[in-house]
């Protein structure tokens, strides 16, 4: 055996052995191995005192184990089992994703990476196309994300075809990285395979390792640089610094606090850990800085580019307010503002300490074995500082989000939407600390017993493990089911835009609740960032929309609702519609009612409303009972010239010439049973209408059908079909005035 080869608290005398001693010997030498490991756990940090040195076989064993060996067979098959999954959940259960509109965000700035750009032409998707989280400056518009995460499913677009191998390169990487910080810090394979093997299998890390986000791939880099730093600071290998600094700018490309937050986390452990001289010490940071630096000076001058301050992260620039800290927040200035006091922080902490044990494999039986391992390690030795390490980094991630407006906004996910996605740094230190109590637990079970007792204590084993997966299984079907009815959303919504919708074509998207932008909520409706697309997606902008048709000439114009109701009084009868859209313009527009009345609402009259504008037609009143009143028609011409007639009386026209345009042409239906109209059902169609500078008028039809039920959500308006009580047929009434007034 080399000198090099022995262990340095082991003595091995050189002379020749009797072949009769060799037992003895081997055996003195395992006690004194035994008692050399249990004085350098007692230190705290193993090896440190020492300073540099040669490689030691436990140097060497820091490194991925060799394939060929069992601990590197048992973590290759532990990361091809989270690369498989994880792209066996992409193509199935989030086939469409999550349901959370951020993952268009990253697929988009992937997208626009591969297309060479940083940034986007504000000229080019304002109004109608502009993506969600977003930002503007100097007319460009910026996505809300630093670019490392994108860059990576840019990389693997271009490489594999698919995005979605990159999450699972992710998963892979995240398992290796468990592995490698958890055999670090207590050098031993049992437990950092254990580790590993609670990692991969916990829902939080298969839910994100099949989600194009970056909260997985961050939390899979900090690990491998807080495994890289300890080894770097422990050994002084330069490799291993570099390799950290590499990791922590790679993390700091993607989410940058939590970069800095494990970096500050470990700081006082490092210094503690390693070389007792300041000179080596700033030469391990230089090493560490050199790694890092090139990442750094990546995001100053994306920075500055995109934002017009290299200090300036494009979070901060789309929306000052959207910032740790109490007070009012917010995600972008279009979007509602959040009153964020230290009561909703309060609750928002309660609710992800309720939520997250659910998201471990095992529950809380792994929160009790990481407690366990935790209070063993401080209280009977061995590995201390690792393991006051690990429970530093858990409770500095948990105390610094405590302050993030967004751990409230998470709130209605946390037990089975995306789960506490925020807190995913601490993932690893959690399973590493409960792979040490488990460790313990079996190390307290006594391992020379006779071959009855020994396979009673391997089944023991084995039973506990099979208790905390059908723990975890227990816990999947809600998470599982929550995922399948938004599929069935998805579903739906993709079912109604024709398979063989011919383009070129522009589908507005239209929700119940509006917004500015595309994506929400409908995230798998994406755009080519050129809009260069057969079929593009637009946001519905209500009065606006009559501008689409000269936006983008030569497509078809399509709406999409998902969410209309056939019946409103049936909040079960949603069916969505897709319609296709007509403009129809002229010096004067013809609008056509026709007005059936519902049962037993005797009292009921037509409106049509232009901004400020209303004209009221009351219809002939029924009986009170009996079948529905009988067909009643009004008909009404706009036209955007002045004119001399009673607004709305019979044969005068409706003059919007006063009338700011763009505006929501509003034909309703109003009906009660009471006279005072106290409880009333309403109908709308609403339209958008504009004026052309030559005094056209033009409508886009059909309009928007919405329905207001008495006692009925809320008293609030529904989409909802509104055929068969009210129809209308809007026709050009006249030709544009030769002399271009109005």
């Amino acid at each position: 055996m080399s000198p090099a080869t022995v262990h340095p608290m082991r003595q091995v005398s050189t002379d020749p052995v009797p072949i009769a001693q060799l037992p003895l010997v081997h055996g003195i030498g395992v006690l004194a191995d035994r008692a050399g490991r249990e004085r350098l756990d007692q230190q705290g940090s193993p090896g440190a005192p020492l300073g540099p040195a040669l490689p030691s076989p436990r140097d060497q064993a820091q490194r991925l184990p060799v394939f060929g060996s069992r601990p590197g067979l048992a973590l290759f098959v532990l990361g091809a089992f989270s690369f498989t999954v994880s792209l066996l959940l992409q193509a199935t259960l989030f086939r469409h994703g999550s349901g959370d509109a951020d993952e268009a965000a990253y697929v988009l700035q992937a997208r626009m990476l591969l297309h060479g750009r940083l940034t986007l032409d504000q000229n080019l998707v304002d109004p109608f196309f502009r993506p969600w989280l977003t930002g503007v400056h100097n007319g460009r518009v910026f996505t809300k994300y630093l670019p490392g995460w994108p860059a990576m499913l840019a990389v693997s677009q271009l490489l594999f075809g698919t995005m979605a191998v990159a999450p699972a390169l992710a998963a892979t990487a995240w398992v290796a990285a468990t592995y490698r910080l958890a055999r670090e810090l207590f050098d031993d394979v049992a437990t950092a395979l254990t580790a590993a093997l609670f990692l991969a299998l916990s829902p939080l890390t298969l839910l994100h390792t099949a989600l194009p986000m970056a909260y997985a791939f961050t939390s899979a880099v900090l690990t491998g640089a807080m495994a890289a730093l300890l080894r770097g600071t422990r050994t002084g290998a330069r490799s291993s610094l570099l390799a950290a600094g590499v990791a922590l700018g790679l993390a700091a490309t993607a989410r940058p606090f939590d970069a800095a937050l494990v970096t500050t986390l470990c700081f006082p452990f490092l210094l503690a850990r390693g070389p007792r001289s300041p000179l080596l010490l700033l030469r391990h940071a230089a090493w560490v800085s050199i790694g890092a630096a090139p990442f750094i000076v990546t995001i100053m001058v994306f920075c500055r580019y995109v934002t017009g301050s290299a200090r300036i992260l494009p979070l901060a620039a789309s929306d000052p307010l959207d910032r740790f800290g109490f007070g009012a927040r917010r995600i972008l200035p279009s979007e509602p503002t959040v009153a964020f006091t230290r009561r909703l922080a309060g609750e928002a902490f309660r609710a992800t300490l309720d939520a997250a044990p659910g998201w471990l494999f095992g529950g809380t039986a792994l929160v009790v074995l990481a407690g366990f391992g935790l209070l063993t390690g401080l209280a009977l030795g061995g590995r201390r500082a690792g393991h006051l390490l690990l429970a530093v980094i858990v409770l500095g991630v948990f105390a610094a989000y405590f302050f993030w407006w967004g751990s409230a906004m998470a709130l209605p996910g946390l037990v089975a939407g995306l789960g506490p996605h925020y807190h995913m740094t601490a993932l690893s230190p959690v399973v590493i600390l409960a792979a040490s109590g488990a460790r313990r637990l079996w190390r307290a079970v006594p391992g020379r017993l006779p071959r009855p007792a020994r396979t009673a204590r391997t089944a023991m084993a084995a039973g506990c493990g099979l208790a905390l997966a059908a723990v975890t299984a227990a816990g999947l079907p809600a998470k599982v089911n929550v995922q399948r009815y938004v599929n069935a959303v998805d579903g739906q919504v993709l079912g109604l835009i024709p398979k063989n919708l011919a383009g070129p074509a522009v589908v507005i998207v239209a929700p119940p609740t509006p917004s500015r932008y595309t994506q929400v909520p409908y995230h798998f409706l994406r755009n080519d960032p050129e809009l260069s697309d057969d079929v593009l997606y637009a946001a519905d902008l209500g009065a606006a929309d009559v501008r689409l048709a000269e936006t983008m000439p030569g497509r078809r114009l399509y709406r999409l609702r998902p969410d209309e109701m056939i019946e409103a009084e049936n909040p079960w009868s949603t069916r969505g519609s897709f319609a296709e859209l007509h403009p129809v313009d002229g010096s004067k527009i013809k609008i056509r009612v026709s007005a059936v009345l519902p049962e037993n609402v005797p009292y009921a009259s037509v409106y049509l409303r232009v901004g400020d504008r209303t004209v009221t037609r009351p219809l002939p009143a029924t009986p009170a009972t009996g079948s529905a009143g009988s067909s009643q028609a009004v008909t009404w011409t706009l036209t955007g010239a002045a004119t001399a007639g009673a607004a709305g009386t019979a044969g005068a026209d409706v003059s919007l010439a006063a009338v700011n345009l763009p505006d929501e042409l509003v034909v309703g239906l109003v009906a009660s049973d009471r006279p005072d109209m106290a409880r009333a059902w309403r109908w709308e169609d609403r339209i958008p209408v504009a004026r052309h500078p030559d005094g056209r008028l033009v409508a886009l039809t059909p309009g928007q059908g919405w329905r207001q039920v008495p006692g009925q959500h809320g008293e609030g308006w529904v989409q909802a079909a509104i055929t068969g009580a009210l129809n209308i047929a809007v026709e050009p009434g006249g030709r544009a005035p030769s002399d271009g007034s109005e």
